[in-house]
């Protein structure tokens, strides 16, 4: 474990914190992931479960992917837009900064007498008042459990199921870089409590639309492979979602299926969406895609980024090729 420089109180000391107050908004960043979202869920239900007043806020009033949707609680997700709240707190999860929980979010922190952050994203600012950050958690979910475990006699299921969905999907079960022994024990632990790590798998990973498979097939045709600096980049446009019948959530699976492309060092999966262009990199290797991502205005971690850029997707497609071949060359 190694805190970051903004982290100024212990996970004992946001626990105290906690039990000293009675009205919660939990917030996550936009276009939350799983992590993000079993984060937000599994702190929900262990506040709860001590008597407390909790919401948790989705940045932006968008679908949530289908495979997420088994979480308990999900479908009591409110976006920030349509909160008339008042709560006491504001806690901010798997995000680190205002401009990663937008105008509504950021108004109801303001609004807060007590702001805590509980994030696994290395980040030079603090965007609250307590703030804990390990950057070497696999997932910010890791954190939560822990919280949780610090909270609670007695766990809620609930939470444990929110918090290995949180791990499986950062670690995109168990294959990626930061699957390091820690994540492998407290998923352990949690399975312990009562998760069916099959249940789980068989929703996050073979629940998919047949539209989003179809729209997997539009992105393959796409493909634009650099075998000098081994990167593959592939697109979708507003139209694809119109002839495919796709949703936007199911344009998420695209980028590990660019991802499994044998002899890459980093993929890029860009999507034309409500008039700009939304990126996700992934690297394969111990290239740190997140300083581009931050270049870019996005952020992440060092193998799985994301950004939004406001131009055309032929603009987006130049500027990935000509970003990711500086990183690579």
């Amino acid at each position: 474990m190694t805190t970051t420089p903004q982290t100024n109180a212990t996970l004992e000391q946001i626990a105290h914190i906690i039990l000293e107050h009675d009205s919660f908004a939990i917030c996550g960043h936009v276009s939350p992931d799983g992590d993000c979202l079993g984060s937000q869920l599994a702190l929900w239900h262990a506040l709860r479960s001590l008597g407390k007043q909790a919401t948790c806020l989705l940045v932006r009033d968008e679908p949530i992917a289908r495979s997420l949707g088994f979480m308990p609680g999900i479908d009591q997700m409110i976006p920030a837009s349509a909160y008339a709240g008042e709560p006491e707190v504001f806690v901010g999860v798997d995000v680190p900064s205002r401009e990663r929980i937008g105008e509504d979010a950021c108004a109801v922190l303001d609004g807060c007498s007590t702001s805590i952050t509980l994030d696994h994203h290395a980040y030079d600012m603090a965007m609250c008042q307590h703030v804990y950050v390990d950057p070497d958690s696999a997932s910010a979910s890791m954190i939560i459990w822990e919280l949780v475990k610090t909270l609670c006699d007695e766990p809620p299921v609930e939470s444990a199921l929110c918090a290995y969905t949180g791990i499986v999907t950062d670690t995109g079960g168990f294959r990626f870089q930061n699957s390091d022994e820690s994540a492998f024990i407290v998923a352990g632990e949690l399975v312990g409590f009562g998760v069916d790590p099959a249940f789980v798998a068989t929703n996050v990973f073979q629940s998919r639309t047949l539209a989003s498979v179809k729209l997997e097939a539009v992105m393959l045709d796409r493909i634009q492979l650099n075998t000098e600096h081994r990167y593959a980049i592939s697109y979708i446009v507003e139209k694809d979602y119109e002839e495919t019948g796709a949703s936007k959530s199911d344009a998420e699976p695209l980028i590990d299926a660019l991802r499994s492309i044998c002899d890459l060092r980093v993929a890029c999966m860009l999507r034309e969406q409500d008039g700009v262009v939304r990126g996700s990199l992934r690297a394969k290797d111990e290239t740190d895609v997140a300083s581009l991502a931050r270049e870019l205005g996005g952020g992440g971690h060092k193998a799985a980024a994301g950004l939004t850029l406001h131009m055309t997707i032929e603009e987006a497609i130049e500027l990935m090729h000509a970003k990711i071949a500086g990183l690579l060359g």
